[in-house]
């Protein structure tokens, strides 16, 4: 238990004690939040946080299901082009992806979302599909989470079961719907749950795309809380709601930990008699139009980011690259310095916290030296949304005047990433052989950890490292609440705001400047992209090696 006591002081610091102060400074003005709460919809706002995350969860494990089952029945030179072009919206930090996407929906026939499929207006303009047009980039953004670990799952299925179903000629349809996906269904639901407490706290694409309008109609709990504390400026109202999305999420972190504990098929099977030639030629045309919806967006960046402005205008939308220019590409990584320079540093503290901390812990608990409540309590903290934590959190910078200041963010961010990182190492160690134990205290190898099991470890602690700090260039809600300025280049360190909040300059300006905003979209974006592109490539080489333990 040694090994694990630092990141349990973490967790406790960091986790449970602003959780439970959340639910504290509740009860300090009760009638006072109830009071501030009374100038909004609640129900309307809280009917809104539903749809949104059922729909975002229900159609993202659809679609990632879909296209990992339509690419992992190709042969192994295929798949990894097309593993990558399926992915490629996850190295897009969600603000830049909404703003991505803000450009994609513009009514009047000049983006091509709304050119292709004849729509008139902007869909998020309008009261009655504005929340629709929030859950469609919310699925866009979403769905390779799902993908990854079903794809992944399916990769590490032993190649025994696949050449058994190809010599008894069962067919695709049928080894898919009867062998395949019951194997991994647990991978199926435990993306989908995962999805569905994330989305209770939903903020990013909301916030981005419509401010939580027009009206009321896309305001979501997350909002609120942020809205309740820095625009009703009542941090008791702000605490109710947080601690009703913490009771929200607590019922799928309830259906996790049940998942996590199953060990049966827990999807029936399916019996699909489909020939070959048709069942491959429905699961393309799908894979097709997932694929085309992944990329389209992300090429529209690209495009718009390096042409002229007056070409966004246009009636037909031109798809084509002509007049191209670097100008807005230049001023957008040049404004980027300060913001990037506070991404990275976070980033990178952010990853090595979390593979220090949690790396040991982790290894105590697949050796059972832990105590059994750590590795639940760290799985419930993950899935808790970020405003369960923040008001006591902020509340400690505020009074401690570490905020805008890189040390709150590294202090603050590493939650989401230990506890993930726990959850993903633990399994590792699991099947890390404990004959290595065995050798090292035959011999009496003190500091055995660190001498010997972590060099051993390097490829989850780097799989860990890169997934973490890409989480974290990626995160909005904590900058946006703990920091106010860019770095200003001074010592010690004032100004903190990322890449994300540098991402949002152009909609909070009077007019909006297409081609910056693409531009900076594009920026934001293009550190993780490489890294994610890089690193996700390695899942579609297969093999129990690469694969995620979800298979029953």
């Amino acid at each position: 238990m040694r090994l694990s006591v630092p990141y349990m002081l973490y967790v406790l610091a960091f986790g449970v004690a602003p959780f439970i102060a959340t639910f504290i400074i509740v009860g300090f003005d009760y009638h006072s939040a109830l009071l501030a709460l009374s100038l909004v919809p609640v129900k309307e706002i809280f009917a809104n946080t539903i749809v949104m995350a059922v729909m975002n969860s229900v159609l993202g494990v659809i679609l990632g299901t879909l296209a990992a089952v339509a690419i992992d029945m190709l042969s192994v030179r295929y798949q990894r082009p097309l593993t990558l072009a399926t992915v490629l919206p996850h190295t897009v930090p969600f603000v830049s992806a909404a703003l991505i996407w803000s450009i994609s929906l513009y009514g009047g026939g000049w983006g091509w979302f709304t050119y292709l499929l004849h729509i008139s207006y902007d869909p998020l303009y309008l009261a009655r599909t504005a929340i629709w047009g929030v859950i469609l980039v919310s699925v866009w953004g979403s769905m390779t989470f799902p993908f990854i670990i079903v794809y992944a799952s399916l990769r590490a299925m032993p190649r025994e079961l696949r050449e058994t179903a190809e010599m008894d000629k069962i067919g695709l349809a049928r080894y898919y719907g009867e062998v395949a996906i019951p194997m991994v269904s647990k991978a199926i639901l435990i993306s989908f749950v995962i999805e569905l407490a994330f989305s209770m706290g939903m903020f990013d694409a909301p916030y981005v795309l419509t401010g939580g309008g027009p009206g009321y109609s896309t305001t979501t709990l997350g909002i609120l809380v942020y809205n309740a504390v820095f625009s009703l400026g009542s941090y008791s109202a702000g605490a109710l709601i947080a601690a009703a999305i913490a009771a929200l999420a607590t019922v799928p972190a309830i259906v996790l930990f049940l998942l996590l504990r199953a060990n049966r098929p827990l999807l029936p099977s399916v019996r699909l008699r489909i020939p070959d030639l048709v069942f491959k030629v429905i699961m393309l045309v799908i894979l097709s139009g997932i694929i085309f919806f992944s990329i389209m967006p992300i090429y529209w960046m690209f495009l718009v980011a390096f042409r002229p402005d007056v070409l966004d205008f246009h009636r037909p939308p031109i798809m084509l690259p002509v007049k191209l220019t670097a100008e807005y590409f230049i001023r957008a990584l040049y404004g980027s310095v300060p913001y990037m320079v506070s991404s990275l540093v976070v980033s990178i503290g952010v990853a090595l916290i979390a593979v220090y901390l949690s790396s040991p812990a982790a290894f105590e608990v697949a050796r059972g030296r832990a105590p059994r409540w750590l590795l639940p309590l760290s799985i419930y903290l993950y899935v808790l949304p970020p405003m369960a934590f923040i008001i006591p959190i902020y509340l400690m910078f505020a009074k401690t005047h570490l905020l805008n200041t890189w040390w709150a963010l590294i202090a603050s961010m590493p939650l989401f990433s230990t506890t993930f990182a726990l959850w993903i190492m633990s399994g590792y160690f699991l099947d890390l052989p404990k004959s290595y134990d065995e050798v090292a205290d035959l011999f009496g190898i003190r500091r055995k950890f660190t001498r010997l099991i972590m060099p051993l470890s390097r490829p989850v602690l780097m799989a860990t490292f890169i997934l973490t700090a890409v989480a974290t260039w990626h995160a909005l809600f904590y900058p946006l609440v703990l920091t106010s300025t860019p770095y200003s280049f001074s010592f010690p360190p004032y100004g903190a705001q990322t890449v994300t909040i540098y991402a949002l300059t152009p909609i909070q300006e009077s007019s909006i400047d297409w081609g910056m905003l693409a531009s900076i979209a594009l920026v934001t974006s293009l550190p993780p992209m490489i890294i994610d592109v890089l690193f996700l490539s390695m899942i579609a080489r297969g093999g129990p090696s690469g694969g995620l333990k979800f298979i029953v």
